[in-house]
């Protein structure tokens, strides 16, 4: 399958004319693939879970002459095993059911431009949305929930290469949040925490009591970082095929300087572009 995604590649490359230009600065895209997921949440477990699944995403970005706006959502839903045995007969099972959302917006200006190499440097800003979801199981079917919900204001920046013939394009981008409100913060456990122990007797709208009771915090508490790695090939005026990896990692401070949740996600993907 790869070797006949570069014959493609090369293919095209030596065959077709087209390029990228600025008639038709909107491109829209969608990906599936792979996804592999390192996740470790101490609330709940001291042990690692790993998983792999088929993502989601889909994008929109704007190609100015001097500015890229850039708009993605991504999806996931997968089960995270550890290396602890399932005794399913007895009623015992570890595994995690994760659920991950992530949308994010940038904007970005054009600070540099290297005519020679056709290389252009970007940097802006990106708004970021992150959602978490753990189920994790236990004894009996028993499920525990976790959350890991970040809204973060960061710095991007955006690297772009264009090939001579102008039909290829490689970019890399890294983000990095400098301020973010984080909805589960100083939680000890399942049970115990200043946002869990309120919701015990709790009979309202849960979401909205978390929305309201969330934190702001910067890098002492979370450490992140997202950086994409992308390789574009036009097949026809309006039509290109897009090669794409994204590595991701956080860690939250969940308590003190005792609990933390760490995320480690790295996907490969293939899309198609359409430019309109």
């Amino acid at each position: 399958m790869i070797k006949y995604l570069l014959f493609l590649l090369i293919f095209f490359q030596t065959s077709i004319g087209y390029s990228f230009d600025l008639d038709k600065p909107h491109i829209i895209s969608i990906y599936t693939g792979f996804s592999k997921y390192i996740e470790r949440d101490d609330v709940m477990s001291p042990f690692k879970y790993r998983g792999l699944s088929i993502p989601i995403e889909v994008s929109y970005r704007y190609i100015g002459a001097k500015s890229r706006q850039i708009f993605y959502a991504n999806f996931d839903k997968l089960r995270l095993q550890s290396s602890l045995p399932n005794y399913e007969n007895a009623g015992l099972s570890h595994y995690v059911q994760n659920t991950n959302i992530q949308m994010g917006y940038s904007y970005l200006l054009r600070i540099l431009r290297l005519d020679k190499y056709k290389t252009d440097l970007y940097i802006g800003g990106e708004i970021n949305s992150l959602i978490n979801l753990r189920q994790h199981a236990y004894i009996h079917n028993n499920e525990f929930l976790m959350l890991d919900q970040f809204n973060s204001l960061g710095v991007k920046a955006h690297l772009e290469k264009r090939f001579a013939n102008n039909r290829q394009v490689v970019s890399v981008g890294i983000n990095i949040p400098i301020l973010s409100y984080v909805l589960m913060g100083n939680t000890y456990n399942a049970y115990v925490g200043e946002k869990i122990d309120p919701l015990m007797n709790y009979s309202g709208n849960m979401l909205s009591y978390l929305a309201k009771k969330g934190d702001f915090v910067s890098f002492d508490k979370l450490v992140y970082f997202k950086t994409d790695f992308s390789f574009i090939q036009l097949i026809s005026n309006n039509i290109g095929i897009e090669l794409k990896y994204t590595l991701r990692f956080y860690k939250f401070c969940q308590y003190q300087n005792l609990n933390y949740s760490r995320n480690l996600q790295s996907q490969f993907l293939i899309g198609i572009i359409g430019k309109l």
